[in-house]
């Protein structure tokens, strides 16, 4: 049980957050050292930047008042001139001559003093935005060394340094999709109508994983109305009893509900494990870790023992620690056996401390499903962050705030993914139990996934792919075709829809007493298929734990320029065809 996670939460403040700082720390500055960058000469630029930056604030907000003080005296102008001419026309002589003067003294401040002031400030504006945009570009030439030593798996070897048995693919490769399917029979039907966004593969103590955020799209529904206005002529009478014609009118109203697609996106960890094999259940986030004591809890507590008495309609079984029953309800379980070897007294201990805590991790924001072998853990933290880990979130023209930046970023990253993990770490024998292929070793094949090719895809753009007619988003899914000169081509396919306007007549009773047919129009989905080649090749077997930032990024340079290819991201270099 080496380097075993016993306490997930108390590890994270005790030991992981610092040594992770550490790492960052250690990183960054082996990155400064070999980009050498001239800090004080940056240093110098930047201040200049943001002197030069404050004097541009400033010339907008007086700009901003002079233009608002030559509007106020134009329009005085304006009414000087409007009203001499009334004056003027009601032989209001003096007043009128009295305007006149005013409209005079207007026109020559203006002409003479506010005009030019303007003009000055507008210049001086312009000056300084040029000054600063020349004093920006020099700061990003001062830092391009730097820039250009951040690397899309920089992230995954911090993490790997600090939490021990932690282990990333370069990218998510056929074999680890196969062992998944294989050893721990992962259902294949999850990928239909999603496209993978970006996923991070991998082995914790020796099991896979994979984090992944998708995109799927869903047909919601959308109302469209429409109008028609009536006329028609009854007759009344009057309290005399004379009959005389009234017009009448009605706006009616009508209404047609169509589908429109909508898309979702959802970020997943996926988890191998061959502890309690035949074990499901589900369990989605409630809140109840926090309300202990209270009736709600009360109630739940209640109900749950209810439910273990009921030996007719289920077999669960509820532990002695009801607290935990309540905050982590998993009493859809098939099998209370393999519940309790997994879920142990320290286990449960563990996740009601995880559960509870909002200030170190971020509480119950977690659904944890178990299928078999399987576990899907989705948490709420992580579903608005980009954990794409694209280098370009480092880059910077100022060096004292790219520095400050790379630790706050990858120090929210990490906390982040560590607290999405929290929950499979709460449970000892997870750790504990590694898989046969883990033990004795297998051959390791690098051939990337489709899964790992829709996120390249999805990193280019759909607009690269979608279908002339599109006007939505697209699904992307990919199709792996042949393989020469060692660069392998791959089909996108890019799946949206193109819009028809529909006319659909609605009929409403109107207050003329007849149906009338109310025209609406909407919107018909109709779907389309863009496609296009990609072209990749597979940079899986260099070996980059060894070697400097710069020896690394001489070799993606020496890559693009051999393929031609555009981008190299996570260890595949691609080009579109």
């Amino acid at each position: 049980m080496d380097n075993d996670i016993y306490d997930p939460l108390d590890e994270y403040v005790n030991v992981f957050k610092e040594r992770f700082k550490e790492v960052a720390h250690s990183t960054f500055e082996e990155l400064a050292a070999e980009a050498n960058v001239d800090v004080d000469a940056n240093r110098a630029t930047c201040a200049e930047i943001y002197k030069t930056q404050d004097t541009i604030t400033d010339l907008k907000n007086r700009i901003g008042l002079w233009t608002f003080l030559c509007v106020v005296l134009w329009l005085l102008f304006a009414g000087s001139i409007i009203y001499a001419y009334i004056c003027f026309k009601d032989n209001v002589i003096q007043n009128g001559i009295v305007c006149v003067v005013a409209a005079i003294l207007l026109f020559c401040l203006l002409i003479v003093n506010i005009h030019p002031k303007l003009k000055n400030l507008k210049s001086d504006h312009a000056k300084f935005t040029a000054i600063c945009d020349e004093l920006i570009k020099k700061a990003w030439d001062q830092m391009a060394p730097l820039n250009r030593l951040y690397d899309w798996d920089i992230f995954a070897r911090m993490m790997s340094r600090t939490i021990p048995k932690l282990e990333f693919d370069p990218y998510f490769t056929t074999q680890r999709l196969a062992d998944l399917k294989e050893v721990y029979d992962w259902d294949e039907s999850f990928s239909e109508g999603r496209s993978v966004l970006y996923s991070h593969s991998g082995l914790i103590k020796g099991n896979p994983f994979v984090l992944c955020r998708t995109k799927k799209m869903e047909w919601g529904t959308k109302t469209y109305h429409g109008t028609k206005t009536i006329h028609w002529t009854e007759m009344e009478f009057d309290s005399k009893g004379r009959a005389h014609r009234v017009h009448r009118s009605e706006v009616l109203h009508a209404s047609v509900t169509a589908s429109f697609p909508l898309y979702f996106q959802k970020t997943r960890l996926i988890y191998g494990n061959t502890a309690a094999p035949d074990l499901i259940f589900t369990r989605k986030q409630s809140g109840f870790a926090s309300k202990e004591g209270t009736l709600s809890h009360k109630l739940k507590k209640r109900a749950l023992r209810k439910k273990a008495r009921n030996l007719t309609d289920n077999d669960y079984a509820m532990m002695s620690n009801e607290d935990f029953e309540v905050a982590f309800d998993t009493s859809d379980r098939n099998n209370n056996q393999q519940f309790a070897l997994l879920f142990t007294p320290l286990a449960q201990n563990n996740m009601l401390n995880i559960l509870k805590d909002k200030e170190v991790g971020f509480g119950d924001d977690f659904s944890f499903e178990k299928n078999r072998m399987i576990n899907v853990i989705t948490s709420d933290h992580i579903q608005g962050k980009n954990l794409e880990m694209n280098p370009a979130q480092y880059q910077g023209f100022d060096y004292d705030k790219a520095t400050e930046d790379f630790y706050k970023i990858n120090a929210e990253h990490f906390r982040s993914i560590y607290f999405a993990f929290a929950p499979l770490l709460c449970v000892p024998m997870y750790q504990q139990i590694r898989s046969y292929e883990n033990i004795y070793g297998h051959d390791f094949k690098r051939e990337s996934t489709y899964w790992e090719h829709e996120a390249l895809a999805n990193f280019w753009g759909i607009q690269n792919f979608m279908h002339p007619d599109c006007v939505t988003d697209c699904i992307l899914k990919t199709k792996r075709e042949y393989t020469s000169d060692d660069e392998t081509a791959i089909t996108v396919y890019a799946y949206g829809y193109r819009v028809e306007q529909r006319l659909t007549y609605v009929e409403k009773w109107g207050g003329d007493g007849r149906m009338h047919r109310v025209p609406v129009y909407w919107d018909e989905y109709l779907p389309v298929t863009g496609s296009r080649n990609l072209f990749i090749k597979e940079d899986g077997d260099f070996k980059d734990e060894d070697v400097s930032n710069a020896q690394r990024r001489a070799h993606v340079e020496n890559i693009l320029s051999k393929t031609n290819h555009k981008i190299y991201r996570r260890h595949i270099s691609s080009r579109l065809g």
